[in-house]
């Protein structure tokens, strides 16, 4: 079986499609007796005769016509797999597998891409949300080349971590609620309202339960939820108010945005990759496009009516 191989796959193939050594040979730019031995060798390999050798006619055996179609999707396998083999190598056809937080993929993240896509329109992204310790399991069993996720991640040494922006947080409440009207507020402001935050003791729920541990601020919780659309949802329903990174999930005129103050809460929003492994060449280029364009982001709408200004 080791000694089946892309030439003798071709020789084969040619050799049944003529039905004549001579002709095959004349197809193949190949003297005859080389074209023999590459048959013999094939043959050998497999175990089996694929052609009856009639005085100078030459006629598949049964097991040689079941091989071709084997033989013909064989190679065409093989070609395909040195191509994206090839295709892999080229930082202009290349493929870049993403896992990022869902704030990233609302409005930066797509931005970004259009920009890069601009300069290099044949490379190809795979890309899925998920939570920050979906992006960094990801990133380290190889299903993803980049990650994009905040707080960066200090576990793990594997990790190459390159900051990007900071991803400011606002207090998201009813259109209806009191703070409605405000320029901004404060936790302490927020001290007695229920609230509604992610599910996931990291991310961002660590910064938001770290900022009200410094304050001296008891959360009153009233429900977890594992998607920012869902946490949106509860708080249009008047069932509590929350604390968001901008932009909102989805434009809403159920919600007014407002501005923190003291402390401003923010998370820092960064690239990774796993260092045990080479990038591939598109990968490489697309960071490298990423930490070069990277800024800090605009500031959560400040004006009255703060409900429009969620959307």
């Amino acid at each position: 079986m080791d000694r089946i191989n892309s030439e003798g796959l071709r020789v084969f193939l040619t050799v049944a499609r003529l039905g004549h050594l001579g002709r095959a040979s004349e197809a193949l730019h190949l003297d005859q007796s080389t074209v023999s031995r590459k048959i013999a060798r094939l043959e050998d390999a497999l175990g089996v005769p694929l052609f009856d050798r009639v005085g100078r006619s030459i006629r598949l055996t049964p097991a040689g016509d079941r091989f071709i179609p084997r033989a013909e999707r064989l190679l065409h396998e093989l070609r395909e797999a040195i191509a994206d083999a090839a295709g892999a190598a080229n930082p202009e056809a290349g493929e870049v597998r993403i896992r990022f937080l869902h704030t990233v993929g609302a409005r930066w993240l797509p931005e970004r891409l259009a920009r890069f896509l601009e300069a290099h329109p044949s490379i190809r992204f795979t890309l899925r949300e998920g939570q920050s310790n979906e992006v960094v399991s990801g990133v380290l069993d190889g299903d993803f080349d980049l990650g994009i996720l905040g707080p960066p991640p200090t576990a793990s040494r594997d990790l190459e971590i390159v900051p990007l922006f900071r991803e400011r947080v606002a207090v998201v409440v009813p259109a209806a609620h009191r703070l409605v009207g405000r320029s901004s507020c404060t936790l302490h402001d927020l001290a007695e309202e229920p609230l509604i935050l992610p599910r996931s003791r990291g991310g961002l729920r660590k910064v938001v339960d770290d900022a009200f541990s410094r304050e001296g601020i008891s959360q009153r919780l009233a429900y977890e939820g594992d998607d920012f659309t869902i946490i949106q949802g509860l708080v249009e329903a008047g069932l509590g108010i929350t604390l968001m990174p901008m932009p909102l999930p989805l434009p809403s005129t159920k919600v007014a945005v407002i501005p923190l103050r003291q402390p401003a809460i923010a998370r820092t929003m960064a690239l990774c990759w796993d260092r045990r492994r080479t990038l591939p060449p598109a990968a490489e280029a697309f960071a490298r496009h990423l930490t070069q364009t990277a800024s800090e982001p605009l500031d959560p709408p400040i004006g009255a009516p703060q409900a429009a200004a969620a959307s």
